[in-house]
């Protein structure tokens, strides 16, 4: 199991994939602030949602809402990292050092969570460090914000890296994965249409997307850091990362490498 994870967090500090995604991730957070430090507003519109830049705490809930941009870069990664075992047959390799796939699948999804985290806060610290105003940031719960999101993309790391592993070709695990990151918001919207049938259903629909990772995320953008919107976040995040991660695990111990 430890020579698995080794070998994989050897792979992750000699691509250059990925230090180009830490560095990309800061780069966008600092243009950003620079120009909203400049007075010079923009704005980005993904499917017709148009997100505004007008202070620097718009610029902190781009980073949580991953849909936005940030997840765009995670899924690219951990698809592309994951989808190189397939591309180069490497399975057989690792299956013959550890005998586990529990352990092979296990890797993949704390690699996965680690990766989509950093890449998080990368963005968040840049935000803040290039912000101007840290003590004011510091001050008005930026603190608690980056922790949340970090667990929430912690999960979405473990739903990407979910996807990537039972997807065998390369080009489709990447295609699929940013069809789950950038039509998130559409699901939600056809699931809450189809609730509306009758009373329970809408309910239960309600509740699941209020503890899905859009729903999450969507809450730490938008509503204040209530004790309900924190505990909320910090549950749902480790139930589907660990739900995910044992699902993976069994499926994938059935696939033929």
């Amino acid at each position: 199991m430890l020579n698995i994870i080794n070998g994989d967090f050897y792979r992750i500090k000699k691509s250059i994939l990925f230090y180009g995604v830490i560095i990309f991730a800061g780069l966008i957070s600092f243009l950003l602030m620079i120009l909203n430090r400049q007075d010079i507003r923009i704005g980005i519109s993904i499917f017709g949602n148009l997100t505004t830049f007008i202070s620097p705490e718009d610029v902190i809930a781009l980073g949580v809402q991953y849909q936005k941009g940030l997840g765009i870069i995670a899924a690219v990664f951990i698809s592309v990292f994951i989808g190189q075992e397939y591309q180069w047959n490497t399975w057989q390799h690792k299956w013959l050092i550890s005998k586990n796939r529990f352990g092979m699948y296990l890797s993949k999804a704390i690699l996965s969570a680690i990766v989509s985290a950093l890449t998080f806060l990368v963005f968040e610290l840049c935000a803040l460090l290039f912000s101007g105003q840290i003590s004011v940031m510091l001050a008005g719960g930026y603190i608690t914000t980056v922790l949340c999101g970090s667990l929430i993309y912690i999960a979405l790391g473990a739903v990407l890296c979910f996807i990537s592993m039972l997807i065998k070709n390369n080009t489709t695990s990447v295609i699929v994965t940013l069809c789950y990151i950038l039509f998130s918001e559409t699901i939600v919207t056809v699931l809450q249409n189809i609730g509306s049938v009758s009373k329970a259903t809408e309910n239960i629909i309600a509740w699941c997307v209020q503890h899905s990772i859009y729903g999450m995320s969507s809450a730490l953008a938008t509503a204040s850091m209530t004790p309900e919107v924190i505990s909320t976040t910090v549950i749902s995040s480790f139930v589907i990362f660990i739900a995910t991660t044992i699902i993976g695990m069994f499926l994938f111990r059935k696939y033929e490498l």
